[in-house]
């Protein structure tokens, strides 16, 4: 029997269930749920969970969260059928796209990548819903001109 795939309608309401399901278990973990990606065919999702926490998050953290999300799902029923579960970290490719992202970006190098190609660096020292400011030669960028936005990995 071939899986079928997902609505984006169905995909969309499955995530905000989840959210609302997850989210109080991941910050009872000292964490903060970043995203929830859903991935695959029905009876065979990837139900990812993007948690961070300060000063980064831990495998042990990870491992408490999925355990007990998993314990909940087997509850609520969220998934119908087979589904895998994983608990991780954004990672510091994830672009930033929301103000909770440049929130936690706060203070960090930021490469951001404009729509025409052009490229800025520099530590994010505030932004708002309309534009963020740098330190450094590019102080103000609009976040319509905004391609992409990522944290700097700093050695």
């Amino acid at each position: 029997m071939e899986k079928s795939p997902i609505s984006a309608v169905d995909r969309t309401e499955l995530k905000v269930e989840l959210i609302a399901l997850v989210k109080p278990i991941v910050t009872d973990h000292g964490a903060e749920l970043v995203d929830v990606e859903i991935s695959g065919s029905k009876g065979g999702e990837l139900i990812r969970l993007l948690v961070h926490a300060e000063p980064g998050i831990t495998l042990a953290q990870c491992e408490a969260i999925s355990r007990e999300v998993a314990d909940s799902f087997d509850v609520e029923d969220p998934v119908p059928g087979r589904y895998r579960l994983e608990v991780t970290s954004p990672g510091l490719d994830r672009p930033l796209l929301s103000d909770d992202d440049f929130a936690r970006a706060s203070g960090r190098q930021l490469k951001v990548v404009f729509h025409d190609g052009r490229v800025a660096k520099g530590r994010l020292a505030s932004w708002d819903a309309s534009q963020l400011l740098l330190e450094g030669p590019a102080a103000s960028i609009e976040r319509a001109n905004i391609a992409k936005a990522l944290i700097e990995p700093e050695l």
